[in-house]
């Protein structure tokens, strides 16, 4: 889940998978009334979406992980051709 923004007096949370989703909008009404309490603003509401990233990979194997690596470090490159290593 990324973190809540604010604008004017709805608090936006986005969540990254339909689990979180389901799990945010089951409990929204007792985070609003809470929120509300607390701030003492009555006036906030919340809304929560449901942002599926595309472009972004969750699972890498181990040639993906060196990849990236070797990608923004190019010393690990040299190492791993200096001494002949491998997967």
């Amino acid at each position: 889940m990324n973190l809540p923004s604010i604008n004017d007096n709805i608090i936006i949370v986005n969540t990254v998978n339909k689990m979180n989703f389901k799990e945010m909008k089951e409990y929204k009404s007792k985070i609003q009334t809470f929120i509300s309490k607390e701030l003492n603003n009555y006036s906030l509401t919340i809304d929560v979406i449901l942002s599926e990233e595309t472009g972004k990979k969750t699972f890498l194997d181990s040639n993906e992980k060196l990849k990236i690596i070797q990608e923004s470090n190019n010393s690990i490159s040299s190492l791993i051709e200096e001494f002949k290593l491998r997967i």
